[in-house]
């Protein structure tokens, strides 16, 4: 093995531990059993945001069973006529980045990190309006 493979398995080691850190940072959020049941703090993070999920033109698959089946199905046909997707399905089997991916690909765990650390910010505001007006903070 070169020195160049080494550093590189070095910094995906790294980037691995990152993303763990930030998604058990994420779980460690409002616990399962005090949470709100409504979309108000993800929509008010959506709006600080700028709406980005308005931005593009989506298929939400729903239903019981065969939904990560279908939604991986849509991606490939929508891939084969040449345009880019993104999909977020859920559960994952071992790490949380399966959910989401990009062109087919699941997300990096750099990344992941870097997402979260552009989106954090926004998040952390909502939380401290919310705890402000007596609501959940998220933490």
């Amino acid at each position: 093995m070169t020195r160049a493979d080494r550093l590189r398995q070095a910094g995906e080691r790294a980037a691995d531990e990152a993303a763990k850190e930030v998604y058990q940072a994420i779980l460690s959020r409002s616990p399962e059993h005090d949470f709100s049941p409504t979309l108000d703090r993800v929509l008010a993070v959506c709006d600080l945001l700028g709406d980005p999920q308005r931005a593009f033109r989506t298929v939400h698959v729903t239903g019981t069973n065969g939904k990560t089946s279908t939604t991986r199905m849509i991606e490939r046909l929508v891939r084969e006529h040449g345009l880019r997707t993104g999909r977020f399905t859920s559960p994952h089997l071992t790490s949380v980045r399966e959910r989401i991916a990009i062109d087919g690909e699941s997300l990096s765990a750099e990344r992941f990190v870097e997402v979260w650390q552009d989106v954090a910010p926004y998040v952390n505001i909502v939380d401290e309006r919310s705890a402000a007006a007596g609501g959940l903070s998220g933490h």
